[in-house]
């Protein structure tokens, strides 16, 4: 299989506040929104009872259907499928229970803190995804160009991999101020992140992926974008993305969203659903 080199760029104590998905257009904490004493919202007294038709019975399809009953509203969920969409556990006919596959959403960052209140809440334990080179997995081999590697760490793979994930440290470094926008997310300091967002999307608006890392030093080398591209860093190779803006790719390293997984199952839109009575 061809797996990852390291996770993104590690950079935070434990001194730190947590990264979260704040940002950076938008700067909003949704987690506080959500978990705030007076709820999302309030509906006049004469109001309670009306029905609201909510289509789709997927997990946001559901959290709508919960927060409008809490308003005192009656929802209505219509799904043609199953209640949960594409966040489900499938069996295969014929094998062991044991055997499954994951139709969607099988795992998701600890940044996401909106999902979290929503498995906190329902009272859920996740764990550890299996991601390459992630602690929860046992071993990852990377195999490129018929040559295969065994890894339990990134120390176990050759020199070259190590090298490939410092020139995307320093690449991140000096083409997109990650430091300074990691702290100013973590401390949510909604003016820094403004700046520096503003001047990296004058600057990189029109840039590619791949461009980005042809105009960094630290990329200068062909061999390390080829491994890179086909290897990667979080869950796998990144080269299918690399017309891609990199702006898309900043949203997603900056707020770690590929990052530490945490594994997810289908028993969370069943136990969201509950209450409504689903």
């Amino acid at each position: 299989m061809t797996s990852t080199v390291p996770n993104a760029v590690e950079h935070a104590d434990a001194q730190q506040p947590p990264i979260t998905m704040f940002g950076p257009d938008f700067p909003y904490a949704y987690d506080d929104f959500l978990a705030h004493p007076a709820g999302l919202g309030q509906i006049p007294a004469t109001e309670h009872g009306t029905e609201v038709a909510v289509i789709g019975g997927g997990l946001s399809g559901i959290v709508a259907a919960y927060e409008l009953m809490k308003m005192g509203l009656k929802p209505v969920v219509y799904e043609a499928d199953q209640i949960g969409g594409r966040l489900r556990t499938v069996g295969f006919d014929g094998c062991d229970e044991s055997l499954t596959a994951e139709m969607g959403a099988m795992r998701f960052p600890p940044s996401s803190t909106a999902l979290q209140h929503y498995i906190d809440l329902v009272g859920l334990q996740t764990r550890s995804f299996p991601n390459p080179l992630a602690e929860a997995t046992p071993s990852t081999v990377v195999d490129l160009k018929g040559e295969s590697h065994y890894a339990e760490t990134i120390a176990d793979l050759p020199q070259v991999y190590r090298d490939v994930a410092e020139a995307w440290n320093r690449c991140l470094e000096e083409g997109a101020d990650f430091s300074d926008m990691n702290r100013a997310l973590r401390e949510r300091d909604v003016p820094r992140i403004r700046e520096i967002w503003s001047r990296l999307v004058e600057k990189l608006d029109n840039q590619t992926f791949y461009g980005f890392l042809c105009d960094s030093e630290a990329f200068k080398s062909f061999r390390h974008r080829e491994i890179f591209g086909q290897v990667g860093f979080g869950t796998g190779g990144w080269d299918t993305d690399f017309p891609n803006s990199i702006l898309e790719i900043l949203r997603v390293v900056y707020t770690e969203a590929d990052d530490h997984h945490r594994g997810i199952c289908r028993r969370l839109p069943a136990a969201a659903a509950a209450p409504l009575g689903a």
